[in-house]
């Protein structure tokens, strides 16, 4: 017969290889849920992006003349966000540091804010101006 401090060992045994295997279940759901966390955020500055690049291509693809202003958000998810073109060749959108870039049609001049912007195209070359 198996003595008594031999079956509280076996307990005890037991009860820590549960609680380890309990540990590593959480601690690998917590982190697929950063994971999935990281991805959405990663979308949302992908889709902000998105929007404002399809404006543009839309002005390259259409004749001199076309003249459209459109709106960015303030706020995405109540969270802010920086959007800008650098050197008239890359638009970069950064939300909750997770930075998103699309490389721009040559022939782009100008900015983007949040806000209202201004689009237009005149001999060939695309305009991109904050609209106050």
């Amino acid at each position: 017969m198996p003595s008594k401090s031999q079956s509280a060992t076996e307990f005890i045994v037991l009860a820590s290889l549960m609680l380890l295997v309990i540990l590593g279940f959480f601690a690998v759901t917590s982190s697929r849920l950063l994971e999935a966390r990281e991805e959405g955020n990663r979308k949302i500055a992908k889709d902000i992006a998105d929007f404002a690049y399809r404006e543009i291509e839309l002005a390259v693809s259409l004749n001199d003349g076309y003249n459209r202003t459109f709106a960015l958000p303030q706020k995405v998810n109540g969270i802010d966000y920086s959007i800008n073109i650098t050197d008239n060749r890359e638009l970069i959108v950064n939300y909750l540091d997770n930075e998103y870039v699309r490389f721009l049609p040559p022939n782009i001049n100008g900015n983007l804010s949040k806000g209202f912007n201004h689009i237009n195209k005149l001999n060939g070359t695309i305009y991109v101006k904050i609209q106050t």
